[in-house]
C-alpha cells in the first residue's frame, strides 16, 4: 500500500442504503455498529431539509466490498435497533448499476 497518498476505498466498495435506523441515532453511532464488518469510508444519514432531523435511514460506504457485504449478511432482516419495531433493512443503494458503473447523485 502506497502510505503517500490518502487512502481510497477499494474499487469496487459498495454503497449501501440502511433503513430502519432510530431517529436519534447519528453518524458516530453507527459508525460504532458498522465497524464490527470493517473500515468505514463514509456514513450519510438523511435529514429533513427543513428540521434537520433523521429520517431513519442513512447511506454507508465500507474500505473494501467483502465488510459491506459482511455486514448486510449480518445485519439486514437480521439485527433490530432497541426501540424499533422493524429490522434493519441493508442493500446496495440505488446508485449502484448494474453495470458496474457508479452513478453521481449530487449532495
Amino acid at each position: 500500500m502506497n502510505n503517500n497518498s490518502v487512502e481510497q476505498p477499494d474499487p469496487d466498495n459498495i454503497k449501501m442504503f440502511v433503513g430502519q435506523v432510530p431517529h436519534d441515532m447519528d453518524e458516530n453511532d453507527l459508525r460504532t455498529l458498522f465497524e464490527e464488518f470493517g473500515r468505514v469510508h463514509q456514513i450519510n444519514v438523511l435529514r429533513d431539509k427543513t428540521t434537520g432531523s433523521s429520517k431513519g435511514c442513512c447511506f454507508v460506504t465500507f474500505y473494501t466490498r467483502k465488510a459491506a457485504l459482511d455486514a448486510q449478511n449480518a445485519l439486514h432482516n437480521v439485527k433490530t435497533f432497541s426501540g424499533m419495531r422493524h429490522p434493519i433493512q441493508m442493500k446496495p443503494a440505488d446508485s449502484e448499476n448494474r453495470n458496474g458503473k457508479k452513478i453521481l447523485s449530487p449532495l
